[in-house]
This record gives C-alpha cells, sequence and structure tokens, in this order.
C-alpha cells in the first residue's frame, strides 16, 4: 500500500505528538542549503524552469563564514539536540567547494542526532565518497529522474550518464564496505514511471543501496502556477494517476506544522520557513544579523505562526496556494493550539 512518504521524505517511524512537545526550546530540524546552484534542470523541479529558477536569486555558495556562524549558534543553544541537520535544500550540495568541511564541522561539533544530506550523485566520485564514510555522515537520499540515458537527458536537460550515476552509488557501498562502517545510510528514490522503467531501476539499485523506493511528482507547492506533474510524465493517464494518488494522502490540516518544528537558512543567509521556498517568502530574518535562537524566539516567527494557527496562511504568497504541509501525519497536527504559548518571553 502506498503511504504518504512515497510524496515526500516525511516518515511517521518513532513520530512524537508534536502538540505534546510545544513549543520548542530549539526546532527538531535545521535545513543548512550549502548552495542553491544546480548542475541540473529538472521539469519537475524550481531549476526546471527559468521563471523559478530566477525566483532563487542570487545563485550561489554559503559562505564559510556564514556556515561556521551556523554551527556556533546551533551549538551556544540551550536544549536538546536538533534530530536532525540537513545539508541540503534548493541545490546540488556536492556542487559546494567545501561541502565535505561542512560535513566534517558537523560532525565534529555534534550538534545534532543525525546529519544528512541529498544528491543526484552525478558527482559523487570517489574522493567525495571516502570523506563522506570516513566523516560519518549518518545517511544521503540519492534522486534519480529516469535510468533510462535518452529519457534522463530529456528529464534534467543534461548529458549525465545513468550508468556513471550507478557506479558512483556502487562505489559508495564497496568504500563502506571496504571500511566496515554501515554509514552513510543510502537511499535512492526514483519517481514512479507506472512503466516497466521501475524495474529496472530496481535491479540497477537493489544491491548498491540501503533502501530503494518509489515517490511521487506533486504539485503540492503551486506558487509559480506550474504543473511539474505534467512537466514530468506528458501522459495524461499517469499526471491524473498521480493527481489521485496525492489527494487520497492529504490530511485536513489548517496550519502547516513547519514554523512549529524547523528552520532553513538559505545559502546567502535568509532563514526561511519552508524548504520549498524559492521565492523565499516566508523569510523572517538573516542569520548573518542574529542567532538562530534570537529569530526562533522573535516577533517575526511568531507573527507567522500566528497567521497560520487563526486561519491566514492565504496572506502569504508561498502559503497560499500549498498543500504539502498536508501530507504530514496527524502526530503534526498543530490546529487549535492557542496563539499566545508562542508569544517570546522576554527577560
Amino acid at each position: 500500500m502506498e503511504k504518504a512518504k512515497d510524496f515526500t521524505i516525511i516518515t511517521r517511524k518513532d513520530r512524537q505528538i508534536l502538540k505534546d512537545i510545544l513549543p520548542l526550546a530549539k526546532p527538531l530540524s535545521i535545513f543548512i542549503e550549502p548552495t542553491n546552484i544546480c548542475n541540473f534542470r529538472c521539469a519537475p523541479c524550481v531549476h526546471g524552469n527559468d521563471k523559478t529558477r530566477d525566483d532563487l536569486k542570487p545563485l550561489m555558495h554559503m559562505e564559510m563564514q556564514l556556515f561556521h556562524k551556523v554551527v556556533r549558534d546551533i551549538k551556544n543553544w540551550d536544549g536538546k539536540k536538533p534530530k536532525l541537520i540537513r545539508l541540503a535544500a534548493l541545490g546540488e550540495p556536492l556542487l559546494h567547494p567545501n561541502f565535505l568541511d561542512m560535513v566534517r564541522i558537523l560532525k565534529e561539533a555534534d550538534i545534532a542526532e543525525r546529519v544528512d544530506t541529498f544528491t543526484n550523485a552525478s558527482l559523487l566520485d570517489e574522493r567525495i565518497s571516502e570523506k563522506l564514510v570516513e566523516y560519518g555522515l549518518d545517511s544521503i537520499r540519492v534522486s534519480i529522474y529516469s535510468v533510462i540515458q535518452s529519457k534522463h537527458a530529456q528529464i534534467t536537460k543534461t548529458n549525465a550518464d545513468v550508468k556513471k550515476i550507478c557506479r558512483n552509488v556502487a562505489r559508495l557501498k564497496e568504500i563502506k564496505e571496504k571500511r566496515g562502517s554501515k554509514k552513510p545510510y543510502v537511499l535512492v528514490k526514483m519517481f514512479d514511471t507506472y512503466s516497466e522503467e521501475n524495474d529496472i531501476f530496481m535491479d540497477m539499485y537493489k544491491d548498491i543501496a540501503d533502501e530503494v523506493a518509489f515517490e511521487k511528482v506533486n504539485n503540492a507547492t503551486r506558487y509559480s502556477g506550474l504543473d511539474l506533474i505534467k512537466a514530468y510524465y506528458h501522459n495524461k493517464a499517469k499526471e491524473e494517476a498521480t493527481k489521485k494518488e496525492f489527494g487520497s494522502h492529504l490530511h485536513n490540516h489548517s496550519a502547516c506544522p513547519k514554523p512549529f518544528m524547523s528552520l532553513v537558512i538559505n545559502s546567502n543567509g535568509d532563514v526561511i520557513l519552508c524548504t520549498h521556498d524559492a521565492p523565499k517568502a516566508t523569510k523572517i530574518a538573516s542569520a548573518w544579523d542574529r542567532s538562530l535562537e534570537e529569530i526562533w524566539n522573535s516577533d517575526e516567527l511568531f507573527k507567522f505562526r500566528k497567521m497560520h494557527l487563526e486561519g491566514n496562511k492565504h496572506l502569504n504568497y508561498i502559503c497560499k496556494n500549498c498543500d504539502w504541509y498536508k501530507l504530514f501525519p496527524p502526530e503534526d497536527n498543530v490546529d487549535g493550539l492557542p496563539v499566545e504559548i508562542f508569544r517570546p518571553r522576554r527577560s
């Protein structure tokens, strides 16, 4: 049976009841975007369209000075460690010239229960794989867009070799085994093609990844007006099947749980509240100007949470046409919580 995680990486494993632990002194997850530049131009992605790609600007790598500040902010912040720090958002992390240093610094700082990243694996060479194992990255999610060369070229608008990408993942497994390491845990996912390509994908990756799975293209964040499902499938029957399945997995949330549990630090230092927010419409501050703890306890974040709890998400450009948050499981429903418990406490 298909689950909501077919559409997103949200998992219900060991899920806490969010209402029972709010308000949080510290986020459960922090997303640090090493870069918002990507070497692919995938059809179902913000990088696949000129308009949405322009929304990402400035296209840039995060400065290491800012990265070190973010790490210090988290380290100096009292409270439980975040469950996750993800080194990824809306770019290809391996493009950052200091990405491996970022992994090492985060693992040595020991400021999160888990550190992971996303990648298209086209740049996952031997040196990078060696260091990811050496530094103890906890997990890596590899996004595969097609295992058929001509289709992959059409979707990603690149000449990346699908067999080379597979060999990159296989080499990572070999290095792990040679070192006797279980890290990083490797999850490889491809969009469901509703075709025999699914079987080809499974045959290619089932023996070289820790987990192989399918996900669905979705139009959950519709701020741009683009139909990402159509851009990927170009097949009416498959488009309708995906849209129907997506609708069947939506929960009846009114407020988005994200502002109550996570922060996103963009490559330019903007602190936003959604990993799908290319135009930065959910920006509440800059990590250059204040500590993350100050931002977490700020009036700006309080007002954003208040907007959602009072049923006014339509006032925000990115939130008003979004259904992505409805994929969060019932355990994460924050509807009905009193606004005042989130008002910043002044010392």
